[in-house]
């Protein structure tokens, strides 16, 4: 081939393996994030295959759980048996890349042979936490000595992706890896969302309002809020801040919560706080409503203490949403310039900052929809391919 047309040539499709995670483990982000990254590379003209532990001893359990002897015997799907599966694999696929999706199993990558193999850290927040890096609760002795497993694999490895600059800076710190081990890929989103108009967001969800017995009425101005009960989801704060925020506006939004329901102890704080009748709990919902909620609320309040990345942030700005969240990254680095910041440990300070901005949500809904472009799954997928071509382009030890 002349250099000419080789300036032309178009890249050979590349083969990789895909390391998933325990199905019955039911960690949805991390099954769909594999699912969006098989499904997209092989749109770009890649051949994947996706190989996870499956349950075999787990079967035992009746019904499996993370917890008690259950979670022992898929302790030993997942690191015991799957292991001799994954290496059969990569002899007989013979991939070019094996992505490991999850940094939890980062242990894998010691099965994958001379393989160049990389590993998505989505977070390092369990790690922090047996760490004693805040202020909650550790783990047990055996839950500490999980974490520090995963760290000591993650200190082995080669290359490593983080979906946000501040996990590179948690990872190079923790695991001591060098800079030009880890590229920083931002998340695309794995659900195409948009704005949706304000008759098409109410009439998908006439089914929410019916199923939890609301009426219409609430969706007429409200702030959103989406996440479960981990620690760093900061709920106590949620409430707090909500409280100050309706003595400073004129005419206070509801508060609707998407996720799980509030635990006794948020209900006895939301009637300590006489907030009681203004907090709506949605319970779960589907993408399409949440795509709605988004699309119609007046703002998506998320004063969360730590995330490795922050979802609802890109979810929110892809709809249209403003958003008012925490001043500490990564979340500022998800919001950028279109988001309004606060401390999420000064709750009359950050109400303070919501009402100063309160004005301002149809700016921050055009910058946010400007800054949506990131999240796009495509820019996502590109980066990740051309990092596999990077590695491919390393030699090594055979």
């Amino acid at each position: 081939m002349s250099v000419a047309s080789d300036l032309f040539a178009v890249p050979r499709p590349l083969r990789i393996l895909l390391v998933g995670n325990f199905a019955p483990d039911e960690q949805e982000s991390m099954l769909r994030f594999e699912q969006m990254m098989a499904v997209g590379l092989r749109a770009r003209g890649h051949v994947v295959e996706t190989i996870s532990p499956v349950p075999i001893l787990a079967r035992l359990a009746r019904p499996y759980r993370y917890a008690g002897w259950p979670k022992l015997l898929g302790y030993a799907d997942k690191f015991l048996i799957f292991p001799l599966a994954l290496r059969r694999h990569v002899r007989g696929f013979a991939p070019d890349v094996v992505h490991i999706v999850d940094h939890a199993n980062a242990g894998y990558a010691r099965n994958t042979a001379t393989k160049p193999c990389l590993v998505t850290c989505h977070d390092l927040l369990q790690i922090r936490v047996a760490r004693g890096e805040f202020p909650v609760p550790r783990p047990s002795l055996s839950g500490r000595w999980f974490q520090a497993r995963i760290r000591h694999h993650l200190s082995r490895l080669a290359h490593v992706a983080c979906v946000s600059e501040q996990t590179r800076v948690d990872l190079r710190r923790i695991a001591g890896l060098k800079t030009e081990q880890i590229d920083v890929v931002h998340n695309g989103l794995n659900q195409p969302f948009r704005r949706v108009p304000v008759a098409e967001a109410r009439s998908v969800l006439a089914p929410l309002l019916a199923r939890t017995g609301l009426s219409a009425g609430v969706l007429g101005c409200f702030l959103f809020n989406i996440g479960g009960t981990q620690w760093y989801k900061n709920r106590s704060g949620l409430l707090s801040i909500y409280a100050e925020l309706r003595r400073l506006l004129p005419s206070p939004p509801a508060l609707l919560l998407a996720g799980k329901a509030l635990s006794p102890e948020l209900l006895a704080q939301c009637e300590a706080l006489g907030i009681q009748s203004h907090v709506i709990p949605l319970g779960t919902v589907t993408a399409a409503e949440l795509e709605s909620l988004y699309s119609l609320a007046e703002g998506l309040l998320f004063p969360s203490w730590a995330e490795g990345f922050g979802w609802p942030i890109a979810e929110a700005q892809t709809c249209g949403c403003p958003v008012f969240t925490s001043n500490r990254a990564p979340l500022t680095e998800v919001g950028g310039d279109a988001a309004v910041y606060f401390d999420p440990a000064d709750p009359l300070d950050a109400a303070r900052q919501i009402s100063a901005h309160w004005t301002r949500r149809t700016e921050l809904r055009s910058a946010g929809l400007q800054r949506a472009e990131l999240w796009s799954p495509q820019r996502m997928l590109a980066a990740y391919e051309n990092l596999y071509r990077r590695m491919l382009a390393i030699p090594r030890a055979q």
